[in-house]
């Protein structure tokens, strides 16, 4: 309801909001700061990614699954790492691990906190990727997925719902904990009721109506016991 509210609010001033539409694209690419110390990118660690001291990297299940791009659709998919071939195609989405193994490093690796970034990698280079990824995301404060996404009870309909709600979905019918049906512009005028000149919908029709409100007129009288 608050971010309905807010929506409504912002629809008071076009001048002002629609060019952002322009602007709802991250423009930016990942990149790497080697002249970074290793203190600050120790406080980012600790600022942003603290959360990563609850998942045990260790436990059973915990990098059970894999995340890959699927050949026919360009999708992420997911697959099984003791049952399935293709761990060799992973994507980076371990991050907990990473993490872990970075901070190792950083411990052991005996490095003083007033060297750079450049110095560390070129001890550790395999790190890279991680750093680049702690430098980029530091600016954005819901950047990271905060749970380990290879865990045996990852499920990815969670993140599923959670990104189709960007797009307007409604109206969510699981078909199992990997995929599920949407429905997109419920309610929305048609092409023909726009073409009749039907405009008393067009600022209400994103509000869900009642049952009541939705059934036909003999239906909800049947219902009422109405002949």
């Amino acid at each position: 309801a608050q971010e309905m509210m807010v929506s409504i609010i912002i629809e008071l001033i076009p001048e002002q909001v629609d060019d952002l539409a322009e602007c709802m694209a991250n423009p930016n690419e990942p990149r790497l700061f080697p002249a970074m110390t290793i203190g600050e990118l120790k406080n980012l660690l600790n600022e942003h990614y603290r959360w990563v001291d609850a998942i045990d990297p260790d436990s059973r299940g915990a990098d059970e699954q894999f995340w890959y791009t699927s050949v026919e659709k360009l999708e992420p998919r997911l697959g099984n790492r003791y049952q399935e071939p293709g761990a060799e195609r992973e994507m980076p989405f371990n991050i907990p691990l990473y993490i872990r193994r970075l901070q190792m490093d950083l411990e052991q690796g005996q490095i003083a906190d007033d060297e750079t970034v450049a110095v560390f990698l070129m001890r550790f280079p395999w790190h890279r990727h991680i750093i680049r990824r702690v430098q980029t995301t530091a600016r954005y404060p819901f950047a990271e997925i905060r749970d380990n996404l290879v865990d045996a009870r990852c499920r990815p309909i969670d993140l599923l719902r959670c990104k189709l709600s960007f797009f307007g979905a409604s109206k969510f019918d699981p078909k199992s904990d990997r995929w599920t049906r949407i429905t997109l512009f419920h309610g929305a005028p048609t092409a023909a009721e726009l073409a009749d000149g039907h405009l008393e919908c067009l600022d209400d029709w994103i509000f869900a109506l009642s049952p009541a409100a939705a059934m036909p007129d003999a239906t909800r009288a049947a219902d009422a016991g109405i002949q």
